[in-house]
């Protein structure tokens, strides 16, 4: 055996002369007969690990001088300092094909040292001569052997292993990059479905027998069942993960389910959120106890074929546990449930960086143009037509450093630039003299073509006006009804975009905003699709006042950020029925549970608010940015208001009449704030 290599397989650590094997194929040889010794590494087994050492010894071969560089077996090794569940593992990746290259499924398994430690380890072999980057991660492995995220580091920059030959060794700490900062979040979902059963609206029970079931003194446990509906599943060697989140004030934190399940009352938002392997079809029972005695109170079950679609509302008889026929109905439940789907380009998602809390502190108070340059559909409206490219670009050229627009989907799956459900039309040719002869056509139930041949009216203070059809319009900077991939490649990318999401929501008093009958999943992915591929690049951050789509961003990708927009406490409209947007904490609440970037607040909820300051810094605190909008943001002296009171962002209609008087340019209108976002772009 030659000496080096003789000397790595009893133990040593630094490959210090591989280079004096006689020649490449004899090397690559032995690398594949002694792979399994050389590395920890899972992907050392067909001898990828040494592509790189034999192209050293083939340019040794070549007579290309290289004096320090040289295969080395490099140990990573990390601390973690918090509980692993049993069947937690830790893992590592980075930009080396060593590595995995950031891939999940190419990731390095480390191993623990002792039994009862908390340091984990691996050796893979590199050159000595190469600065790696690189990230740790936990994930569990289904009986598919699946890798399923748990929590991965997720700083803007990762780790850094510089070229070393002796002394290398350095135990770094979970989360924890070299300033002491400590950043992990949850991964994004790749083989997995997120199910979530929701405990969000005032009135989640009807009751029959109080004395048997008394909803504000119960616990709740979510209890996932193999398909004979009555035996617990074993969640350590599924891979199912059952979480629950309730929401309380600056303490809303996804948490593993306790032996009980949860407390829950009457205004309180519980949510069960539950990680499957794509493989399993679960059932779940929902069992109830006595918050006083812990005695049970009552069992309902759901089955597979009840989740239908992306989301909806079970109704659930809950039977009397203590009963020996289990027959007697005590309360009945309606509970909305959410079904997150991975992204249909998941592959085009890795490790490499995450912009999804991006927004330092050294920002100033960014100023957003609501629509571009502001709403149209008004008395007095700007020149620019609202959400078209020419009010976007009107709001940048007056120095506003973002703009938000809308994002419909047409009934043919195309992204489109609209701020209502639908609009009032006509036929062609017709005189329209009465505001009974205009119809109003939603925008999901027709093809993208046919929306730019519509002849488009609104109806403003009782009067009938029509608008230059998309069609009709030669200007295409003017045309309304812009495709969302043409307005990213119209943009200068040193405007940053606010892209929310419309979705209709169900009112507190009944009845909802608009029909819907899109797959929720299906309208995100196509989003997704056109943001990835056109819109990286840029400052870019999503939003919506559906909290069911805020989650399905989050969990989705790992690229941007999300603002959930709420309402608020306001007396301007009926409020939504999902508790989670009628007040500024709640809104925040959920933020927090679900690691979105922030809030996106209603102005109402902090006008002559002496409190109002207090609010922002909460928020702050938790690491939350706050997007301030509303008409009440509508003047110089809001503006400047929002700004003291310590608003991230605020979002105003007319740019070109409330911006500050001091400003000179938009904040990222310079090559170094493109070069900040490139690492949104995946590769070629």
């Amino acid at each position: 055996m030659f000496p080096a290599l003789q000397r790595i397989l009893s133990g040593g650590v630094i490959c210090e002369n591989l280079l004096k094997f006689p020649n490449v194929v004899n090397y690559r040889a032995l690398t594949l007969s002694y792979g399994k010794h050389l590395t920890y590494s899972t992907n050392v087994k067909n001898g990828s690990n040494f592509g790189d050492a034999a192209a050293v010894a083939q340019a040794k071969a070549d007579g290309t001088a290289i004096a320090t560089c040289t295969p080395t077996l490099r140990t990573f090794s990390v601390l973690v300092k918090h509980a692993l569940e049993p069947n937690e593992l830790v893992g590592l990746t980075g930009d080396h094909k060593s590595l995995g290259s950031w891939r999940l499924e190419d990731s390095v398994a480390l191993k623990k040292k002792g039994e009862s430690g908390n340091e984990w380890s691996a050796s893979v072999m590199l050159q000595s001569c190469e600065k790696i980057n690189y990230r740790y991660f936990t994930y569990v492995q289904d009986q598919n052997h699946q890798k399923h995220i748990r929590l991965w580091e997720s700083h803007l920059k990762p780790r850094t292993l510089d070229a070393c030959q002796t002394n290398c060794r350095l135990v770094d700490v979970f989360g924890e990059n070299s300033n002491g900062e400590v950043q992990l979040n949850r991964g994004w979902i790749t083989q997995e479905l997120i199910y979530q059963f929701k405990f969000e609206r005032e009135r989640m029970f009807q009751v029959h027998d109080i004395e048997k079931f008394d909803p504000e003194n119960v616990w709740i446990k979510l209890v996932p069942l193999q398909e004979d509906l009555e035996t617990p599943m074993d969640t350590k060697v599924t891979a199912v993960n059952v979480e629950v989140v309730k929401m309380s004030n600056n303490e809303s934190l996804l948490q593993q389910q306790p032996s009980m399940g949860v407390p829950h009352k009457r205004n309180e938002v519980v949510i069960f959120h539950v990680t499957v392997p794509k493989m399993l079809v679960p059932a779940f029972a929902l069992v109830f106890h006595s918050a006083k005695d812990q005695l049970p109170m009552g069992k309902t079950v759901i089955v597979p074929s009840s989740l239908q679609g992306s989301e909806g509302e079970l109704e659930l008889s809950i039977r009397d546990a203590t009963a020996d026929t289990q027959s007697n109905v005590v309360a009945r439940l309606k509970l909305p449930y959410l079904v997150v789907k991975p992204f249909t380009e998941v592959d085009i998602l890795d490790f490499r960086t995450t912009y999804a809390h991006y927004w330092p502190k050294s920002w100033p108070i960014l100023d957003v143009g609501h629509r571009g340059n502001g709403k149209s559909y008004i008395a007095n409206p700007p020149k620019e037509v609202e959400n078209t490219v020419a009010s976007f670009l009107k709001a940048y050229e007056v120095f506003a450093d973002m703009i938000e627009l809308d994002v419909h989907l047409t009934s043919d799956g195309i992204p489109v630039i609209y701020h209502d459900f639908g609009l009032r039309t006509a036929p062609h040719g017709k005189e329209i003299t009465e505001i009974s002869q205009l119809e109003y056509v939603l925008i999901k139930d027709i093809t993208y073509d046919e929306l730019c041949a519509l002849r488009v009216f609104a109806v403003i203070n009782n009067e009938i006006k029509e608008y230059t059809s998309h069609n009709a319009e030669p200007i295409v900077e003017r045309r309304i009804f812009p495709r969302l991939v043409d307005v990213l490649e119209a943009l200068p990318k040193t405007l940053g975009i606010d892209v929310e999401i419309k979705w209709p929501q169900r009112k507190q008093c009944g009845g909802v905003e608009a029909e819907q009958t899109i797959d929720k999943n299906f309208f995100i992915n196509r989003v997704l699709e056109i943001i990835i591929h056109k819109g990286c690049g840029r400052p870019l951050i999503f939003s919506s006042f559906d909290a069911d789509i805020c989650t399905m961003l989050r969990f989705k990708q790992n690229i941007f950020p999300v603002m959930f927009l709420s309402m608020g406490e306001t007396k301007k409209w009926e409020p939504f029925l999902d508790l989670r947007t009628r007040t500024f904490q709640q809104a925040v609440n959920n933020a927090q549970a679900f690691e979105l970037a922030g809030t996106a607040p209603h102005a109402e909820d902090f006008i002559n608010n002496d409190l109002a300051a207090g609010m922002m810094q909460r928020a702050r605190s938790l690491g939350q940015i706050a997007l301030v909008w509303g008409d009440d943001c509508n003047s110089k002296e809001a503006v400047k208001y929002f700004h003291t009171i310590g608003a991230t962002a605020t979002c105003y209609d007319r740019s070109d009449l409330y911006m500050p008087d001091n400003k000179e340019r938009s904040f990222f209108n310079s090559s170094m704030s493109l070069q900040e976002f490139q690492g949104q772009c995946r590769p070629n």
